[in-house]
């Protein structure tokens, strides 16, 4: 949907030498926007004037500048309404009313309803693994799924299983890492000590045997750590994983939610494969086919 109540303001361009653009968003509506890719492209800024925004579940400040690099794709989502200012000339900004983000918040407090019962019965909280082809938005799920978790106190462990854009270390590898604050608006996550295994190639393809092998050791040690930190073990973990849905790609990510033992698959913008996870794995696992947004990357 185009753009509503957008106005220029040539005071605030003037002052800070980049044209501005305001954006006034209704209860619950979308700013999307993209920075030019390139390294001649500008920055652009966003700030939050008035309202309440998040950006991938990580809460803005009122009265801050944020600034994305080129080639950001960016989704300022709004529960209650807001306006927001954008400095510079990203190459697409409108706002949107078609959002899932009501069902991304529901699987958030289901998967809280897992980690409540988790803690009453002592037992461990919800293995999520979050699944798709390429492009459809799987890490930006995991970033505001981790995030919202991390707000109401909770400790979740993201596994990285995306060789070819590892959002903790660099491509090529596998890893886990404890969340223990939401992700910062224009950095992402804060990487401190994280489980790095190297795996040496941007395709998984490459070399399956190891792959599926350093995703055992990985599920091995989350394991072990659950069983001696238990705000880990309730906290459970939100793995993501590769766009490889096909063939040796799939069966990888069976083997993934074996070792794991995970609980929950969320399938994003893919039937057949909702429908395939559905058939092959155990009953028990809950399989949820989600829409995506046009707002993640």
């Amino acid at each position: 949907m185009a753009a509503e109540g957008v106005e220029k303001t040539s005071e605030d361009a003037s002052s800070s030498g980049k044209v501005c653009t305001r954006f006034d968003l209704e209860k619950e509506t979308e700013l999307r926007f993209e920075v030019e890719a390139g390294e001649a492209a500008d920055q652009v800024e966003m700030e939050l004037l008035t309202g309440m925004a998040e950006v991938f579940g990580s809460e803005l400040n009122r009265n801050k500048k944020y600034t994305f690099g080129p080639g950001s794709k960016i989704a300022v989502f709004t529960w209650q309404g807001c306006s927001v200012n954008l400095y510079g000339k990203p190459e697409v900004a409108y706002v949107s009313k078609d959002t899932p983000m009501l069902l991304y918040l529901n699987t958030h407090a289901a998967l809280e309803q897992m980690r409540k019962q988790a803690e009453r019965e002592n037992e461990r909280g919800p293995r999520v693994m979050v699944v798709g082809p390429a492009d459809v938005g799987k890490s930006t799920v995991c970033r505001l799924l981790l995030s919202y978790a991390v707000r109401v106190g909770r400790r979740p462990t993201l596994v990285e299983l995306d060789v070819g854009q590892s959002g903790v270390s660099v491509p090529g590898t596998v890893s886990a890492l404890c969340i223990e604050r939401p992700a910062d608006v224009e950095e992402g996550f804060s990487v401190q000590a994280p489980l790095v295994y190297h795996f040496g190639s941007t395709t998984p393809g490459t070399n399956i045997k190891l792959y599926n092998k350093l995703t055992s050791c990985l599920a091995e040690v989350f394991s072990q750590r659950c069983e001696v930190n238990r705000k880990a073990s309730v906290g459970g973990c939100i793995i993501n994983t590769c766009g490889w849905v096909k063939g040796s790609g799939y069966q990888a990510l069976v083997h993934c939610a074996s070792t794991f033992q995970v609980d929950v698959v969320l399938v994003l913008d893919h039937e057949r494969l909702y429908n395939e996870l559905k058939r092959d794995l155990p009953h028990f696992v809950r399989v949820v086919l989600l829409p995506k947004s046009g707002g993640v990357v």
